[in-house]
């Protein structure tokens, strides 16, 4: 029987993020497109190349530090799951701005697409 996944972690340059349950991921890479001709279904093309985007809610703390936070660039993000997998994020950083709401901050990062190691 497969072994569900239950939790997922983010691991940002080797250290884990102290990130709330249901952190996200989409893998990007190649975005395709169905294509049709006068026959029918003919094949898929690539619209777009996609970066990876990881979401996530980290609990704050004490040590903490929302600038450094927003100014994360060329970072290695691991995306792991409790049931094994593992995806990586290269030249991963910070997309949009780092929000904190009372006592928990909303960060997306992005970067090249994952790759599952």
């Amino acid at each position: 029987m497969a072994k569900l996944t239950g939790i997922v972690y983010v691991n940002l340059n080797g250290s884990r993020l102290r990130s709330k349950p249901g952190a996200s991921l989409k893998v990007g890479g190649a975005i395709r497109k169905a294509e049709t001709d006068v026959n029918g279904f003919a094949g898929h093309s690539t619209e777009e190349i996609k970066p990876a985007e990881v979401k996530c809610t980290l609990l704050h703390a004490d040590d903490t530090d929302l600038v450094a936070l927003q100014q994360i660039e060329g970072a290695t993000l691991v995306f792991e799951t409790d049931s094994g997998q593992r995806y990586l994020v290269r030249d991963a950083g910070t997309e949009g701005e780092v929000e904190m709401k009372g006592k928990e901050v909303d960060i997306t990062f992005t970067g090249a697409p994952a790759e599952r190691v």
